[in-house]
């Protein structure tokens, strides 16, 4: 029994060792494994920081690959601002041809200069081959869906007519460019502006519509005469018998395809020239907040005017053919106006605005018409943007238009919409048509201005073309809907 004791009390004292042990190790094992933790916390927090870096590499990267262009354009404009602050500030003032400033601001806007006679040598050939191109291909679709066509295009013809009164009311009511007290341009002249009568300066406008010489107008840079001698053309050539046309018509094609690939091959100089436009600009220029200033209330006007267009005279005349509710048909358009704001081109966002509307249903054939139609020639927002830019340009320099001005500026904008229409940041180089049409080409440089906000004003009319196509569609499809299988 002693023996059972002792061996009792030994297994006791024994096992409390081991317990005593056991703690001692979990102890140790718990520091351990607390301070494991917190090197692993802080492992993660450097993990999540470089994460956080590394993403937003990613997202420069991901915005490079997917628009390089644009990318480029923003850090052109970046450049161009910052270069600009700092040559202001650093130069000391002076006007006269042997000043530092003088010598600087021209050397600095040499490569702009030469990227907006670039834009300017190509309007001419962009004119000739996408009109004559356009007329004919309208021809073409007309004739094999009469109906079908005479509604769409009436309607595309007055919606654009209408954003263009739209952008004039709006610039002439808010008055953007009056923000400036002065306005300085070393390459503008005194010879816009003149004082002729209103019945004077319209005949002058239809004379210039029918000028004597077809190749003294292009050198003189008529371009009113050419476009009504490009369209009257394009009638002629798409009248006469398809197996004698066929040719002539698919090299005007091939050249107006040329063109297009010529301006595009220039836009991608448009960074650098941007860049040095706005430098020299900002250092031409004695007053900077005054820039600024116009530059917040031409924003205002174009998002004003923009969005009175898309949100209130489209949905409006939608209802007022079809009696429906254009909210709804709206709704189901936002992934196609989300698709045109990003990619920032109605050609890339057709795909969507044709799933989208047969979603809404329209029927697959007016679709597949009035849809690549519109996206050629329905530019509702360019037109409005182009009226309303011309008229701000005019503003700064306090040069009088009259009646005869606006409605030169109207049809011009039109048309220069309607041929500019198949190509990315069209409004780069249909903007100097404008300009030189209403008698303001010598202020084409302070377009610059403009450039800064471009890329992201294109979206928002992008946006509007892209839901006036739409908006057409529909129209068409309450219109046609008892005899489209017959027309189609």
């Amino acid at each position: 029994v002693k023996d059972m004791q002792m061996s009792t009390k030994l297994e006791r004292r024994w096992s409390s060792e081991n317990e005593q042990e056991m703690e001692e190790e979990g102890d140790g094992d718990r520091n351990r494994s607390h301070g494991h933790e917190k090197l692993l916390v802080e492992d993660s927090m450097d993990e999540d920081e470089l994460n956080r870096r590394i993403s937003r590499w990613d997202c420069l990267l991901k915005a490079w690959r997917h628009d390089p262009l644009l990318f480029y354009t923003v850090c052109g404009v970046v450049c161009g601002i910052v270069l600009g602050i700092i040559l202001t500030s650093s130069l000391p003032p002076g006007t006269g041809k042997d000043s530092p400033r003088y010598i600087v601001t021209k050397l600095v806007g040499f490569p702009g200069r030469a990227f907006l006679n670039l834009l300017k040598m190509m309007v001419l050939p962009l004119i000739s081959g996408s009109m004559i191109a356009g007329v004919c291909a309208l021809k073409e679709a007309g004739s094999s869906t009469k109906r079908l066509a005479k509604i769409a295009i009436s309607f595309m013809a007055g919606t654009t007519f209408l954003a263009v009164i739209v952008g004039l009311v709006v610039v002439v009511t808010i008055q953007p460019g009056s923000a400036v007290s002065s306005w300085t341009n070393s390459t503008a002249s005194s010879k816009s502006g003149t004082s002729a009568g209103m019945l004077e300066t319209i005949l002058d406008v239809f004379l210039k519509m029918c000028p004597p010489n077809i190749v003294e107008a292009a050198a003189n840079m008529n371009i009113l005469g050419v476009l009504v001698f490009s369209v009257f053309f394009g009638v002629m050539l798409s009248r006469l018998d398809s197996s004698e046309t066929a040719t002539m018509i698919h090299l005007i094609t091939i050249f107006n395809h040329v063109v297009m690939k010529m301006v595009e091959a220039i836009l991608w100089l448009s960074p650098l020239g941007i860049c040095c436009l706005i430098s020299s600009q900002m250092c031409e220029s004695d007053d900077l907040g005054n820039k600024f200033r116009s530059l917040v209330m031409y924003i205002i006007a174009v998002t004003l005017a923009l969005a009175f267009h898309g949100l209130v005279l489209l949905p409006a005349i939608f209802w007022f053919n079809t009696k429906t509710n254009p909210w709804t048909f709206t709704k189901g358009l936002l992934p196609a106006l989300a698709t045109a704001f990003g990619t920032d081109s109605s050609s890339a966002t057709l795909p969507v605005t044709i799933l989208c509307c047969e979603r809404n249903g329209v029927s697959p054939q007016i679709c597949k018409f009035v849809l690549p139609l519109g996206a050629t020639v329905n530019m509702n927002g360019t037109a409005l943007y182009e009226a309303l830019t011309v008229i701000f340009i005019a503003q700064l320099h306090q040069v009088p238009l009259s009646a005869g001005h606006m409605i030169v500026i109207a049809a011009t904008s039109t048309l220069a919409a309607v041929g500019a229409a198949a190509i990315p940041s069209a409004g780069l180089v249909t903007m100097v048509m404008v300009l030189q049409a209403a008698g303001l080409d010598e202020y084409t440089g302070d377009l610059s201005l403009i450039f800064t906000v471009d890329w992201a004003l294109d979206r928002m009319r992008t946006t509007v073309n892209v839901l006036g196509d739409a908006y057409c569609a529909g129209v068409t499809q309450h219109m046609t809907s008892s005899e489209t299988e017959e027309s189609v």
